[in-house]
């Protein structure tokens, strides 16, 4: 990858731009040496890739916490250049990646070829073998046993050599793989125990919630009873205390009209047709009689009776507005 040509910028943002130009400079290398594999195992290869995508994610976090830096800026022209920066840095990181897929794509391609033309030496291996067995046997029919002995007996070895060389990297992989799918299957089975627990733990959420919806449901029918129950109190106790009451003050309101209308009725009943007169001395003595003795007697009523002072007063005049009894 090209370097990255950057104007001045603030300190930790130029020391993260020579750390990322480092890290370039190191995944360019890795994806060089996957393209350029040759002879080397499907271990080495893997190894390579992991490697590469550890750098690549390197890379990525650093460009993420550049980003972030930006917005840390005070000044509004430090901001625009590393955005502008960044912009140049992600495209450059997008067509290293592209890079990276094709290098490890070209390395994977290589390394099945080669294993494809050792299983071929290998089967030409055995067929040579078998020929110069054939060519031995015929030599020592001839008499040059020693010669064709010690040709067939190198060539032996050679063949012998590459067939072990080839069987070694065959338990490679086959180990290579038992590895990975051994990994697999407990990635799967961590995965499976986990979407279990996770089942188990919505199911337990659901009755959770269904019982909170009842719970609400009733909740809120008790407060509505509640409310009911006191609009009930509330109004009973207006009425006590501002109905009935109001009705029996305008009764006391009226007990002096009462009184005096009571008064006047006995002597508007005894007023002959002739002209008025003035009552004669008698009458009017026995009214007065009459209402000093109930005066009297009710006021020893409220004395012996417990009862407050304005229940007393009001009771005497109930009874001075009732009709007299004459």
């Amino acid at each position: 990858m090209p370097p990255i040509n950057a104007p001045v910028l603030p300190g930790p943002a130029q020391t993260q731009i020579d750390a990322l130009r480092k890290q370039y400079h190191g995944l360019d290398s890795l994806i060089a040496r996957l393209k350029n594999l040759s002879g080397g195992t499907l271990a080495v290869q893997q190894e390579l890739a992991r490697n590469a995508r550890e750098e690549s994610k390197a890379i990525e976090s650093k460009i993420e916490n550049l980003r972030l830096l930006s917005d840390e800026q005070d000044k509004e022209a430090d901001r625009s250049m590393i955005l502008i920066m960044l912009e140049k840095i992600e495209s450059q990181f997008k067509q290293q990646q592209q890079s990276l897929r094709q290098a490890i794509l070209t390395s994977k391609q290589t390394i099945d070829k080669e294993a494809k033309s050792e299983r071929e030496l290998l089967l030409k291996g055995t067929k040579s073998a078998i020929e110069l067995s054939e060519i031995r046997r015929r030599g020592a029919s001839k008499g040059n046993t020693g010669e064709y002995m010690l040709s067939t007996s190198k060539e032996q070895n050679e063949s012998l050599s590459r067939t072990l060389q080839l069987m070694q990297q065959e338990v490679e992989r086959t180990a290579h793989s038992a590895k990975i799918i051994d990994e697999s299957s407990r990635t799967l089975r961590s995965t499976v125990n986990e979407y279990q627990t996770y089942d188990e733990v919505l199911k337990q959420g659901k009755n959770l919630i269904a019982k909170l919806s009842q719970a609400d449901w009733i909740d809120r029918l008790l407060i509505g009873f509640g409310l009911l129950v006191f609009s009930l109190v509330v109004m009973y106790i207006l009425k006590k205390r501002i109905a009935d009451r109001g009705i029996s003050l305008l009764g006391y309101f009226f007990m002096p009209i009462r009184w005096f209308l009571s008064l006047l009725m006995p002597s508007l009943r005894d007023v002959p047709v002739t002209p008025p007169s003035v009552p004669t001395p008698p009458m009017v003595t026995r009214v007065v009689e009459k209402i000093t003795e109930t005066v009297a007697e009710k006021v020893a009523e409220v004395a012996a009776e417990p009862t407050s002072t304005v229940r007393g007063i009001f009771n005497l005049m109930d009874a001075l507005v009732g009709e007299p009894d004459f």
